[in-house]
């Protein structure tokens, strides 16, 4: 069984990641461990500050405990306290079968490769799939969108975007943004050609093995590939996206797009390092 891990520091977004998380769990069976880091920092200020701040973090999930009890008593729900940098060290404790759900104050647009977010740094350094999910509302949202492009982790996002819409009992879209240069139109298919209706194409038939009862619709989007998969993800329940190869420099498996996709989010992303 799957083991949720969620990042609690008793913040707006690190609340809306626990209730997501919580949801989630109470349809699936997993297990929920909520995880508060105490920053190494503290201890540099001497052993008192860093006992404080642990007893803190306990306080914090006291609180959060209790509250997970009242709206979800059937979930399992543990906590630990742990000491170290908040996000490498929240990264490394779920297994490559596990999820990690972190909450993320939205943040500008930022075009580039500074990983500027502690949800681009977690994300890029966690050996599991990854949750990231803003500070909103969840219940009016419908609809599971999955980017697909070349990569072979997009077959991945499919898998899980698929099984995702089957949990939720909601829709599939597949989207693929293809290079502005190409002339390709705007609009769901059947009706575009080349490359970008067998990409799709070849994602509707994974999805229809993956999860036969769930719709799926196929669109091309002649726009800049994060800014189409956040348009067709706003009002969405869940943006799933694939890792990319490790870039030659950074060796990150966060490509442009995820990243600035997780710099701008308005939607709980899922960045889907696995099918399971």
């Amino acid at each position: 069984m799957t083991t949720c891990y969620v990042g609690a520091d008793g913040s707006g977004p690190s609340r809306a990641a626990i209730r997501w998380a919580l949801a989630r769990a109470a349809g699936d069976g997993s297990t929920v461990v909520l995880v508060h880091v105490v920053d190494d920092e503290w201890g540099l200020l001497g052993g008192g500050y860093a006992a404080e701040a642990e007893r803190r973090g306990r306080d914090v999930l006291d609180v959060e405990l209790a509250e997970a009890g009242r709206r979800h008593a059937g979930v399992d729900v543990g906590a630990r306290v742990v000491r170290g940098s908040p996000a490498w060290t929240l990264a490394g404790l779920p297994t490559a079968h596990d999820l990690l759900v972190i909450g993320t104050h939205k943040t500008g647009f930022l075009h580039g490769r500074v990983l500027g977010s502690r949800s681009v740094q977690m994300a890029s350094a966690a050996a599991c799939s990854v949750a990231v999910i803003p500070d909103t509302t969840f219940d009016t949202r419908r609809g599971v969108v999955v980017g697909v492009d070349r990569f072979e982790g997009s077959a991945a996002a499919v898998v899980r975007g698929a099984r995702e819409a089957a949990r939720l009992g909601q829709e599939l879209l597949l989207v693929h943004a293809p290079p502005v240069s190409h002339p390709l139109p705007s609009a769901d298919l059947p009706g575009t050609t080349g490359t970008a209706q067998h990409l799709l194409a070849d994602a509707a038939d994974l999805a229809a093995q993956t999860a036969p009862d769930v719709a799926v619709r196929r669109r091309v989007v002649r726009r800049e590939p994060a800014e189409a998969l956040l348009d067709a993800g706003n009002g969405a329940s869940l943006l799933v996206l694939g890792i990319s190869h490790p870039h030659a420099i950074t060796r990150s498996v966060i490509g442009s797009v995820t990243h600035d996709v997780l710099m701008n989010i308005t939607v709980p992303v899922l960045v889907a390092r696995s099918a399971q």
